[in-house]
């Protein structure tokens, strides 16, 4: 196996109303910390990010790892995550895809994705849920989910370069919610290992907090 990794740091933060990937947190911007999250994992062998254009030289300056190449990210994260793919070596067999507004991902979390490559060509990781769920219309409550079989899903998502790729190359404009959801139109089966509850998106401005205590 031959992994590669795509961080994908071309976000807004519309909710932030911040520009995210070059969001500061105790000193260093947003996509550092994702990186480094992934830094000392040695069967990485390849490393894309995928930044804005007006972020990269400000990202190459900061990082000096050997495995980093940097692409330019499109108007949605689907053509983000598209360019990432396609700048991935001809080598590279599998790849982890994860967001980077996520810079708390524990080594655990990472090692448990690869791991899952020993079952499936597809592994996401997730958290089951905790509280008791609704199916709401407005504010009105119309069904109480049964929370048993729900988990709540992070990245990083890890799959076979090649079912990605035709998954991704087979996508019309139609919505979906993350890439292993692409996969699972296909028939794959997709494995489910365990996250953490630290590894939060950066969404909001008490995630910030948040995220500058752990780090």
């Amino acid at each position: 196996m031959k992994l590669g990794l795509i961080l994908v740091c071309a976000g807004r933060g519309k909710r932030l109303k911040k520009d995210k990937p070059v969001l500061a947190i105790n000193g260093k911007p947003l996509f550092y910390h994702a990186y480094k999250a992934f830094k000392g994992v040695k069967v990485i062998t390849q490393i894309v990010m995928v930044m804005r254009k007006e972020h990269i030289k400000k990202a190459a300056a900061l990082i000096q790892d050997k495995r980093l190449v940097y692409v330019e990210g499109g108007q949605y994260r689907r053509d983000s995550v598209l360019n990432g793919l396609c700048a991935l070596s001809s080598n590279i067999t599998h790849v982890l895809i994860h967001d980077g507004a996520r810079p708390l991902v524990t080594k655990e979390v990472i090692n448990g994705v690869i791991k899952g490559f020993n079952r499936s060509n597809a592994v996401i990781c997730a958290l089951k849920a905790r509280d008791t769920l609704k199916f709401v219309d407005g504010d009105i409550v119309k069904d109480t989910i049964p929370r048993e079989k729900i988990v709540s899903v992070q990245t990083p998502q890890g799959f076979k370069k090649d079912l990605i790729l035709k998954a991704y190359n087979g996508l019309g404009r139609e919505d979906f919610y993350d890439d292993a959801q692409l996969v699972e139109r296909m028939g794959e089966k997709v494995l489910v290992v365990e996250g953490s509850m630290r590894n939060i998106k950066i969404t909001y401005p008490q995630d910030i907090e948040f995220a500058k205590k752990v780090l």
